[in-house]
């Protein structure tokens, strides 16, 4: 049952991170106060982007879907589509835990239930991975190929949270499938050997 709720503890944590990291602005940042390319503090999210110059804070909505940069657009998705199957995840996965008295009686259902919530915690850790995983190589890609005189940039803390987050739901969510299967199996194998009520009978 410990390994089953760390699971489930897992990827709730990785929820709440999908959840800041998609909706906090700092996906990238301008680089560090002792680089030398830094002109303009520059804070880019999915939805806004913030520069900070001569200590004027200047702040700009992405409004427009589709004038957006594909990174943009796909990031939002993917990061939208994340939070939902986690979300779907920690509502199913709750009635399949041990420790709770939802579909009590049921030993076989319940364990259906929490594998099935463990994929949906998969599925949006993948999902999270892919767009931070990708939108992090794009960053430090371009960091190398601008010109030393352009302002470059860096993960920022938004970006680097999704990416833990995306980790935190997919290990969670594999723990929870692994120990669900686990019991599915060993239960199986009790149905289909039976230990006999009356042995003394079965042998005459």
């Amino acid at each position: 049952m410990a390994v089953q709720l760390l699971g489930y503890i897992l990827s709730v944590a990785g929820l709440c991170g999908l959840i800041f990291a998609t909706f906090t602005n700092e996906w990238k940042v301008s680089g560090h106060d002792n680089d030398e390319t830094k002109l303009v503090d520059v804070r880019e999210g999915l939805w806004t982007k913030c520069s900070i110059y001569s200590s004027q804070l200047t702040c700009l909505t992405y409004t427009s879907i589709f004038y957006q940069p594909v990174k943009i657009q796909v990031g939002r998705s993917m990061m939208i589509i994340s939070i939902g199957l986690a979300g779907v995840g920690v509502l199913v996965a709750v009635a399949g835990l041990e420790c709770t008295r939802y579909l009590d009686g049921d030993d076989r259902l319940k364990d259906r239930v929490a594998l099935t919530g463990g994929i949906f915690f998969i599925l949006g850790g993948l999902c999270a991975l892919t767009v931070t995983s990708w939108y992090m190589y794009e960053i430090i890609a371009e960091f190398f190929e601008m010109e030393p005189n352009v302002n470059r940039f860096i993960p920022g803390i938004s970006l680097i949270a999704g990416f833990v987050a995306s980790v935190l739901c997919l290990f969670g969510g594999m723990l929870l499938s692994i120990y669900s299967a686990k019991r599915m199996r060993s239960s199986s194998n009790v149905i289909k050997h039976p230990t006999p009520k009356r042995p003394e009978k079965d042998y005459v």
